[in-house]
């Protein structure tokens, strides 16, 4: 008996215990040669094995309304705060008859243009020119306020802007004693503008953020970079997204609830 009668034997040997094993499976499986090639004839077929796609919104009524239609026992709604978006699968099935989770339908909430414009100027650094059109072009959704707290005229805000000037004042401090001398130079910027105008310090925007979430009024403060830089910047903006997502989540289910939408909704993301 040559070498490879023996291995043939062995391998015989093998296989009857290894299918005894499967016998017992609590699940579908087949020993098969390596060189059986599996092909899937779905695309020669009238229909497919399963309905599965990716619905895509930035809608929540439009969302909501794609549950309408195609809400079946077991879908799931996960709620990802963080990137204002909510992800439902529709064939995620249950623990005991899990589905192929390929019925998907995703709603990413989508920033307004006047949000955008807010996020865009917040913390650039900006020239005298560049902040006067930008409180022209949004006037409507802007609001100025003085360094006493009183309301400017928007048109006003802007001529101050753009007749702002930045004086800078170069110095030389020092200081001797018997055992010790220290010297120090410094440089300080003093921004002023013309007598007839009061001086922007405060900048409320008030927009809808995201499409479907409410109006919320953003609080920016101005301050100066160097000799002729100007910066916003928003106060507590991590809380506002916070808040945003709170609401976005709150708003989400409420609509669930209002349609008579029996769905399981998760503050989290879902992966299969």
């Amino acid at each position: 008996m040559d070498k490879s009668a023996i291995q043939q034997i062995q391998e015989t040997g093998s296989a009857k215990e290894f299918l005894a094993q499967l016998a017992v499976a609590g699940f579908p499986v087949a020993a098969l040669p390596a060189n059986f090639e599996l092909h899937n004839l779905e695309s020669y077929m009238p229909n497919r094995n399963t309905f599965r796609g990716l619905m895509k919104t930035a809608n929540i009524d439009e969302f909501v309304r794609y549950h309408e239609e195609y809400q079946t026992e077991g879908n799931q709604c996960f709620i990802n705060a963080d990137n204002m978006s909510a992800l439902t699968i529709f064939d995620l099935g249950t623990h005991n008859v899990p589905g192929h989770c390929k019925h998907q339908a995703q709603l990413t909430l989508r920033k307004t243009a006047l949000f955008r414009a807010l996020l865009n100027v917040n913390e650039e650094r900006l020239g005298q020119k560049q902040l006067a059109e930008w409180i022209e072009d949004y006037s409507t959704a802007i609001q100025v306020f003085s360094t006493t707290g009183d309301v400017i005229d928007n048109a006003i805000a802007s001529a101050a802007v753009r007749n702002m000037k930045f004086e800078a004042r170069a110095g030389r401090e020092s200081s001797v004693d018997d055992f010790s001398q220290h010297q120090s130079e410094y440089e300080s910027v003093a921004v002023r503008t013309k007598e007839e105008f009061p001086m922007p310090a405060v900048f409320k925007f008030t927009c809808e953020p995201y499409l479907g979430l409410d109006e919320r009024v953003f609080e920016l403060r101005m301050s100066t970079i160097g000799n002729d830089t100007l910066v916003l910047r928003i106060k507590k903006l991590e809380q506002h997204q916070e808040e945003m997502g709170e609401e976005f989540q709150e708003k989400l289910q409420a609509k669930f609830l209002s349609e008579s939408i029996e769905i399981d909704t998760f503050i989290g993301s879902f992966t299969s």
